[in-house]
């Protein structure tokens, strides 16, 4: 079975409101074994309504819209819809009785635009609004189902369980199995080509889509038919065969984040760490102690953004520096080591460079140098970024984590 999605609102076309209803209710139907074929994004006006109704009508099995259906005039949507099927608005007692309790539990007063929203289509089934005062409503047509639903997002999602409930009962969905495998060290391009030939004899089952992030490539596996358990083993086996031909680039750690990986390493290894950030401007720690309990292991950090920090407080030898310049391998080893001794951890990173696009005394802007210091050893390396500063700053903490996940599993 296939699906639309019609998320409707000027506020969403100029960016004012993120949509999240599209992407929830997407992955809520592949999850429950609806294949989502296509989502729209359409204006509060009658005639793009319609048009995008009628689409959806006329390639897909169910139809999902969300937004419009509030008390005040710029929400056409009910009655848009109304129009659309050749109904009429009649009003239901039992929405009303739903609407008038709402409002007295929270001493309100049900005004003449509140008292409206009982108004429903006479040939809909109403889905109730447990979690507010619009219902949503559920029309059938040439066969097909449409749900109309309020934009707000709790309110939806808790009317999509028993829209869920509905279709159950008349449909036998298929099951869909999600698997994502996560790799680390390897760009998209390099990973295609390695893995070419044995993508080419996957079971015609399982489709394989490539995700890029900052922090990790991700493959994932979708497979689509009526036996559960056959479809987890096929995806299992092939996960299996896939590890014998990308070696390390298969992360030990199967988490999405890089801070989560550092974490999991350190907790294993009973070890603590620290950074000594310049370019990435306490980034890495931030994210390092984004991840709950991470006061486990994570020791502090210093923002060494100027040149006299890095000498008074990280204790660079300024000789250093004046011979090889601040952005360089030389400077964040010592930064590293110097910051490990400092607060006695384990374990330690340091980057320092350019986050920004230009060029400065004579340094290329995006090189960003980082290093890995670890009981045993220290470690270096230098990456040159081209996005803006702000990305640059990400990209470059990833890459700094993944550096140490790298030294620290090999």
């Amino acid at each position: 079975m296939k699906a639309d999605i019609i998320t409707i609102g000027d506020e969403i076309l100029i960016g004012q409101t993120l949509d999240t209803n599209s992407a929830w209710i997407g992955n809520f139907l592949e999850s429950n074994g609806v294949q989502v074929r296509e989502t729209t994004t359409v204006s509060d006006t009658k005639s793009s309504i319609e048009q995008a109704l009628s689409r959806a009508i006329r390639y897909s099995d169910f139809v999902f819209i969300t937004g419009g259906l509030g008390p005040t005039k710029d929400d056409i949507t009910k009655k848009t819809l109304t129009d659309f099927f050749g109904d009429k608005l009649i009003m239901n007692q039992e929405v009303l009785q739903r609407i008038n309790l709402f409002f007295s539990i929270r001493n309100r007063v049900v005004n003449k635009y509140t008292r409206q929203q009982a108004l429903v289509p006479s040939k809909c089934k109403v889905i109730p609004n447990l979690k507010g005062t619009a219902p949503g409503i559920w029309f059938e047509y040439r066969g097909k189902i449409i749900v109309s639903m309020p934009g707000v997002p709790y309110e939806m999602k808790d009317m999509m369980s028993i829209v869920l409930k509905w279709l159950k009962e008349r449909y036998n969905l298929i099951e869909i199995v999600h698997k994502t495998v996560y790799l680390r060290g390897i760009i998209e391009s390099h990973l295609a080509e390695m893995i070419s030939d044995w993508e080419d004899q996957l079971p015609s089952e399982i489709k394989l889509a490539f995700l890029p992030s900052v922090s990790c490539l991700m493959l994932r596996f979708t497979a689509r038919g009526y036996d559960r358990n056959y479809l987890e083993e096929i995806i299992n086996q092939k996960i299996e065969s896939l590890k014998l031909i990308i070696g390390d680039y298969f992360s030990e750690y199967q988490k999405r984040l890089s801070e989560e990986v550092v974490g999991e390493i350190l907790r294993e290894k009973r070890a603590t760490i620290c950074t000594a950030e310049s370019c990435t401007g306490g980034n890495i720690s931030k994210m390092l102690t984004s991840i709950n309990g991470s006061s486990d292991y994570f020791k502090g950090s210093i923002v060494a953004y100027s040149t006299k920090i890095k000498e008074e407080v990280l204790n660079v030898k300024s000789e250093i520096i004046e011979k090889y310049g601040v952005v360089s391998e030389q400077v964040v080893k010592e930064m590293a080591l110097n910051a490990q001794k400092l607060f006695e951890s384990d374990y330690s990173i340091a980057t320092s460079g350019l986050a920004s696009e230009e060029d400065q005394d004579g340094v290329k802007g995006g090189t960003i140098c980082m290093a890995v210091a670890t009981p045993k050893s220290v470690f270096t390396k230098t990456i040159i970024l081209n996005s803006n500063r702000e990305e640059n700053i990400i990209r470059a903490s990833n890459q700094a984590l993944n550096f140490m996940i790298k030294m620290t599993t090999n």
